[in-house]
């Protein structure tokens, strides 16, 4: 009885506090991405009349960036807590390319396009990999934080200024479409997720350096969003990645379905 009591307690001691308002702003992301794509399959893929309004400038301008804002700066926010990037990239390249796969096998079941190429779990599995390696550097954790804000702006704010002067997703090579250069090209198959690395990849790097000054040496020194009306949206940002991986070909699969029934 007294070994069990002494390691409970030393498990107590040593478990580290998560930090639960990343996961409720995680978990309220990935619940605006869900209802999107949901409602974009409906009125672009299978070509119902719904939800027109939720494509117009304003929403298109502010609404759909913020969720892809708020879900990949707090994957960097959240890279701090990560005791292996390099090894968590991989596993993230894993489900990415499960994607590809799944998702080309439903386009040749149905006959139509509804491939992913490239989209959120690639960028985030790219940008692991670079911050994992970056974390090896042997620059100062302040030189880190400067390199890192002075990058995500570059790639937010200037990178695709020169996408838009030189037209490059219309005329640039398919080859470079990760970084948003030729995905416009008509020989590149329509689809249904997409998300370059321009200006998207930026956010990821800003949530990193936010994460460095946020939570230093990756602790959390206090708790919020702990009460009971936070947990749904908490549950669904701890386990975001499942989520966000599954819910696409679900949609498509459940809307097709349901056309051929109905």
């Amino acid at each position: 009885m007294t070994i069990q009591s002494t390691n409970t307690s030393n498990r107590t001691v040593n478990q580290k506090p998560r930090a639960t308002e990343l996961d409720v702003i995680r978990g309220l992301a990935i619940f605006f991405t869900i209802i999107h794509h949901f409602m974009y399959d409906v009125h672009f893929i299978f070509g119902y009349p719904y939800f027109s309004w939720l494509f117009g400038p304003v929403m298109e301008s502010v609404f759909h960036p913020l969720a892809y804002i708020m879900f990949l700066g707090v994957a960097g926010i959240s890279s701090s807590f990560s005791r292996n990037n390099i090894k968590r990239s991989g596993r993230l390249a894993l489900i990415a390319i499960g994607l590809n796969l799944v998702t080309l096998i439903i386009s040749i079941v149905i006959k139509s396009d509804y491939y992913i190429l490239w989209q959120m779990l690639h960028c985030l599995a790219l940008c692991t990999l670079l911050n994992g390696l970056f974390e090896k550097t042997a620059l100062k954790e302040k030189t880190k934080i400067i390199v890192l804000l002075l990058a995500g702006f570059l790639i937010i704010f200037y990178l695709p200024q020169i996408i838009k002067v030189f037209k490059l997703d219309s005329k640039g090579s398919p080859l470079f479409l990760p970084f948003g250069i030729g995905h416009l090209r008509p020989e590149v198959p329509d689809m249904i997720d997409y998300l370059p690395l321009i200006p998207y990849s930026g956010c990821f790097f800003v949530g990193v350096a936010l994460g460095k000054i946020i939570y230093p040496d990756g602790v959390v020194q206090k708790q919020y969003c702990t009460e009971k009306i936070f947990k749904p949206l908490a549950f669904m940002g701890r386990h975001s990645l499942l989520i966000y991986a599954i819910h696409q070909p679900i949609w498509i699969a459940l809307i097709w379905l349901w056309t051929k029934i109905s």
